[in-house]
């Protein structure tokens, strides 16, 4: 598993002032210039389609999603709506079995619960490579001051 990466304000490495500066300005750049449009298959999906606005109103402002990103986005929202369900359906699993219980029940139960947390291993999954997380977010900043860092002309002069 890759370090993870740091936010400028919580670096402790000693860094030049043109270091601080590229990464400053490559966390401020990790965040849509165009606006993401939501895929038809989502509007018939009401929970999707709460997920898809609730993100894209969280991430008002950051430009780590565009155009490109929006089926995977769409596929997330849909895991996420899926786990919501599931969890729905467990918790009345669970109230019936409370009030009477048998071994049908509890094996629905266990299988459900397997389910669900291999449904949140993939939404998981799915957020880091969206940059929804904390960290994936800082490792695109740091990955994008490197790349202001590199010297275009270094090549020449041997």
């Amino acid at each position: 598993m890759p370090t993870p990466a740091k936010s400028l304000d919580n670096m402790t490495k000693h860094l030049t002032k043109d270091e601080i500066a590229a990464r400053a300005s490559a966390e401020a750049d990790v965040l849509p210039h165009r606006k993401i449009k939501r895929p038809s298959r989502i509007s018939k999906d009401t929970g999707a389609k709460r997920y898809w606005a609730s993100i894209l109103k969280d991430m008002q402002g950051v430009s780590i999603l565009d155009t490109l990103d929006a089926n995977t986005l769409a596929i997330y929202c849909e895991k996420c709506a899926r786990r919501d369900e599931m969890q729905a359906y467990y918790q009345k699993l669970r109230e019936q079995y409370a009030k009477d219980p048998d071994n049908a029940t509890i094996r629905l139960m266990i299988k459900l619960d397997a389910e669900i947390k291999g449904s949140e291993d993939a939404i998981l999954t799915y957020a880091s490579k969206l940059g929804l997380t904390p960290e994936s977010r800082n490792r695109l900043a740091k990955r994008l001051a490197e790349q202001e860092d590199e010297d275009p002309d270094a090549d020449l002069f041997a």
